[in-house]
């Protein structure tokens, strides 16, 4: 379901706003699965990509979820190296089961042109995709939702008590000024 949305948006906006990423040595993708597929599926031979040194980047993480961006949970932690170890080895991941987490956006918009990636026949992507029924496709995008969600709220939260810490500082930096 949301690939079909995301071949979509491809096609009506003519380009390729954002580059996948993925790993420079072994060319496993980390974050744009769906963009690689939606490309390969609609014939396009060229796929804008960032590739990025998963090995020497000890920045890089991966969790279960979004929210595992902020949190250091050892309980939702997937190693690097199990994500790369299944992609060499063709093995899926379960859909939406890892989340990448860069030093860096991953939102760098590209806005290339489909024109420039070498249409050719398109491709059988059927591999690639999960055996889910609808019902399970509409699960998963509610759970999507549901993280995107969760983060929301937890910046919410986040901004408030940095809001109120600021707050503190400010007033015992008044405090310090005017003894003097």
């Amino acid at each position: 379901m949301y690939l079909e949305l995301l071949r979509k948006e491809i096609l009506k906006d003519g380009l390729l706003k954002y580059p996948v990423i993925a790993d420079e040595k072994t060319h496993v993708i980390l974050d744009g699965m769906h963009r690689w597929l939606a490309l390969k599926s609609l014939g396009y031979g060229l796929i804008p990509v960032i590739l990025i040194d998963v090995i020497k980047n000890h920045k890089i993480r991966v969790g279960k979820r979004r929210i595992n961006r902020y949190t250091n949970a050892t309980d939702t932690e997937i190693t690097l190296e199990q994500v790369i170890s299944a992609g060499v080895n063709g093995h899926l991941m379960e859909p939406r089961s890892t989340r990448h987490f860069f030093p860096f956006s991953k939102f760098q918009k590209i806005n290339y042109p489909l024109r420039l990636l070498n249409k050719n026949t398109a491709q059988d992507i059927s591999k690639y995709l999960a055996k889910m029924t609808d019902t399970e496709c509409n699960v998963a995008m509610e759970q999507w939702f549901e993280e995107i969600s969760e983060e929301l709220e937890f910046l919410s939260r986040r901004r408030e008590e940095v809001e109120r810490e600021k707050e503190e500082f400010l007033n015992r930096v008044k405090g310090v000024a005017n003894r003097f």
